[in-house]
């Protein structure tokens, strides 16, 4: 393997596949992402639709299309070993034009994915200690803290990061997992219901209004192509790690959405009351299933998850804003490497300062977004806003990754990588559908399509202007890193 020529270059090595695993499952965040998004693929969306009692079709339909994605993904992470994963991938399909354009969308919205999540982290820690009597301290000091914290733990070194993740992660998912078990083997509080996993349990409309949101509980998987570079034996362990998060997601998923739904008597009235948000939570706090304390324990839990979903996306934005700059795509100074830590110190701090301003600027416009009745803060309405525009972003460029597989990889099937392709195009086609099509009149939300028409738009012009300056002659890491 060729070593990179600019001048930049990230520790080699030093991870191995707990790690990688670690960052995949840590940004895809399974316990935070269940709490949160298992109401909204059930109908608790601004559009008002959903899957309803069939959520778990969706939650299986979406990843059996990141399935797909992730098998391309993988067939990629085993010859390309470069900082930038997808848009090194996207480069070598489609050139270099198209790379740039691809890294633009991807890290756009990886960047606003990871200012919504810290948003939450905040605001949902402030909850958890007012509503449980443990004091009230303003949800942005709690988030502004945590970003000073993130940066010192990215610049340190990756491991202190991705264990942090694992263990985090691994936890909260432990105890949500083994209660979800205990409600089905209860037969939640009106015994267990086949309609859970019956596509006539819903329409056809509402099953791909739900799948939008249930690929946004997968993204992330693919980060562990992120850490390429810093990762010993990245032609085995990468490639792993991301088909493995997608397994034991999917798994954790598809348990919990139908314990959630068990747990309320399959009354889906019941279970989306705003007082019963999220429903993770209030289905632990039932006297019948958990009680209080155990409701309270699984409110620590969703904190802890959202951690670790913060520090991935942080650690997976980071190292894209490093390749990106390292490649010339961005200002250089962003592609400053600690020299002690070997970490991406510059890329780390430009976005712990965006977060803590975008903390700021939320709190200072009471919440900027219009949020909906019952919801948890000013900041909630923000969130679910950078969630949605962040995976609409994401889900185009899973698209493109899946339109790879019609080209062919050398070693890898091309009838293999077009099924994948084939199966992740069209999951990817049905999620953006369901952004675009019959979404209310609420400012923010329903210009989250043009929104992302116009950073498009701007990465075009970019593009143009970089061929018009020769910008696209040098080489870029991945194409030095590709065995």
């Amino acid at each position: 393997m060729a070593a990179p020529e600019h001048g930049a270059e990230l520790g080699k090595g030093n991870l191995r596949l707990a790690d990688v695993i670690a960052q995949a499952v840590g940004f895809i965040g399974p316990t935070f992402a269940a709490a949160f998004f298992i109401p909204t693929i059930a109908g608790a969306s601004f559009s008002g639709k959903g899957a309803g009692i069939a959520t778990p079709i969706s939650i299986l339909l979406a990843a059996v299309g990141m399935i797909g994605v992730g098998w391309i993904v993988s067939r990629f992470a085993k010859r390309i070993h470069a900082a930038g994963s997808l848009y090194d991938y996207v480069t070598e399909a489609f050139g270099k034009q198209a790379g740039f354009l691809a890294g633009w969308i991807y890290y756009g919205g990886m960047l606003t994915l990871t200012l919504g999540i810290g948003l939450a982290f905040g605001g949902f820690l402030s909850f958890t200690l007012s509503s449980n009597g443990h004091g009230d301290i303003g949800w942005y000091w709690l988030a502004i803290g945590f970003w000073i914290v993130a940066f010192v733990m990215s610049v340190l070194g990756v491991q202190i990061s991705t264990r942090a993740q694992l263990a985090l992660a691994l936890v909260s998912m432990v105890v949500v997992f083994g209660f979800s078990v205990y409600v089905i083997a209860k037969g939640g509080t009106a015994g267990n219901s086949i309609d859970a996993l019956n596509p006539g349990s819903s329409t056809a409309t509402g099953i791909f209004y739900g799948i939008l949101y249930a690929v946004i509980m997968f993204i992330g998987f693919e980060t562990a192509a992120n850490l390429a570079e810093e990762t010993a034996d990245p032609g085995r362990n990468v490639p792993r790690a991301v088909l493995y998060s997608v397994g034991v997601s999917t798994v954790f998923y598809v348990v919990v959405a139908y314990a959630t739904l068990a747990a309320f008597g399959f009354d889906l009235g019941e279970m989306l009351k705003p007082e019963n948000f999220p429903p993770i939570y209030a289905a632990a706090a039932n006297p019948d299933l958990g009680g209080a304390h155990f409701g309270e324990l699984v409110q620590w839990l969703v904190v802890i998850d959202i951690a670790a979903v913060t520090l991935g996306t942080a650690t997976g934005t980071s190292r894209g804003i490093f390749a990106l700059a390292r490649d010339g795509r961005l200002p250089r100074v962003l592609a400053y490497v600690h020299p002690k830590y070997k970490t991406p110190a510059a890329a780390s701090a430009f976005l712990t300062v965006i977060s803590i301003v975008w903390v700021l600027v939320v709190h200072a416009r009471n919440g900027l977004v219009v949020t909906t009745p019952g919801d948890l803060g000013e900041w909630f309405g923000a969130f679910q806003w950078g969630a949605t525009i962040g995976g609409f972003l994401l889900v185009i460029v899973y698209l493109a990754v899946s339109v790879t597989g019609f080209v062919g990889q050398p070693g890898a099937s091309r009838a293999g990588l077009a099924l994948a392709g084939v199966v992740g195009a069209l999951t990817s086609l049905l999620a953006l559908y369901g952004v675009v099509k019959d979404v209310p009149p609420i400012w923010w939300i329903d210009k989250v399509w043009w929104m992302s028409a116009i950073w498009i738009a701007i990465g075009v012009v970019l593009m143009v202007i970089y061929r018009g300056r020769g910008g696209f002659a040098a080489a870029t890491a991945g194409e030095l890193q590709t065995e």
